[in-house]
């Protein structure tokens, strides 16, 4: 990604951004159909704790998409679509069909399961339909979610998905 594409896409995510949007109000975890999953690609034991989640969503009865963000440009072994930075324009446009199609289905609820927030993975979270995006508490990125959940990092990823379920299921 070269730095002229990182400084457009970064403009690009103003945090305002997503409030023009016609959004439709939350509804619960009960009644939602559809959920999306987005991650950050680190290694083959946050790939497990992702699909255990998937799984979970699925056996709640959930319709799931998954898209999953490659920092690298290596080649990186997943099931799920990837969105990476070689599919940045040099005007910091994603040209990925799988970011482009992930951000156009109307989610009731979109997972983030990172603890930090790359410019990439903002862009994704101001183009979603989501009625409801979740994702880890940090007060410079409020404006990416509707819900964010307060959790020590050091916890984990399998404590962090936990806690999302036992608030979305909260929500009536």
């Amino acid at each position: 990604m070269s730095i002229l594409s990182k400084k457009l896409l970064t403009l690009f995510n103003k945090s305002d951004k997503r409030g023009k949007k016609n959004v439709l109000p939350v509804i619960s975890f009960e009644t939602a159909k559809s959920v999306g999953v987005l991650y950050t690609w680190k290694d083959n034991q946050k790939e497990l704790e992702v699909e255990k989640f998937i799984d979970l969503l699925k056996n709640e009865g959930k319709s799931v998409d998954t898209l999953c963000y490659n920092p690298g440009k290596e080649t990186i072994n997943t099931i799920n679509p990837v969105v990476s930075v070689t599919d940045l324009s040099a005007l910091g446009k994603l040209n990925a069909d799988s970011s482009n199609a992930f951000s156009n289905k109307p989610f009731d609820f979109l997972f983030h399961l990172d603890f930090e927030l790359d410019e990439i993975v903002q862009s994704i979270l101001n183009q979603t339909n989501a009625r409801c995006r979740v994702g880890y508490h940090s007060p410079d990125n409020s404006s990416y979610y509707e819900l964010m959940i307060g959790i020590d990092k050091s916890a984990g990823l399998s404590n962090f998905t936990a806690q999302i379920v036992k608030y979305i299921k909260a929500i009536k």
